[in-house]
């Protein structure tokens, strides 16, 4: 997209004093998109750093071997260590044993709670009824 933009800037004879008004709020909403996504991949970055710093050492290990490969190695190793001491990757365990237990659970089991949703809600809905049509009456 920014490309885009470098190639209306270059098309123009007179640089972006020529550009149409259309064309600057088109590009200042175009710096700001790329903006707010820039954002929000730092802030998943971030979060994926913080709370799942297993899967970021299981990532570097596939490096190859080398000067830089080896610090970046031990550096991730170091940052699980002190996320798993101070009870940072506490969330990602929660999270794989939920996941664990899904894949567990089989169609019967899914089904039989579904069943039983549908039948809490009738009898919350009757009583509900009931309730209103006492008041009614």
């Amino acid at each position: 997209m920014l490309d885009l933009l470098r190639d209306i800037e270059n098309e123009l004879d007179d640089g972006w004093e020529a550009a149409s008004r259309a064309e600057l709020k088109d590009a200042e909403e175009t710096r700001r998109a790329v903006a707010r996504v820039a954002r929000a991949f730092a802030i998943v970055v971030v979060l994926l750093l913080v709370f799942s710093s297993e899967r970021l050492v299981t990532w570097v290990n596939g490096f190859e071997v080398g000067p830089l490969q080896n610090a970046v190695v031990a550096l991730s190793s170091t940052w699980h260590e002190q996320m798993s001491k101070n009870g940072f990757d506490a969330p990602a365990h929660y999270m794989d044993e939920g996941i664990a237990e899904l894949r567990r659970t089989e169609w019967s089991e899914v089904r039989s709670r579904l069943d039983g949703e549908r039948a809490r809600t009738r009898n919350g809905v009757g009583l509900l009824r009931g309730m209103l049509n006492d008041r009614q009456g």
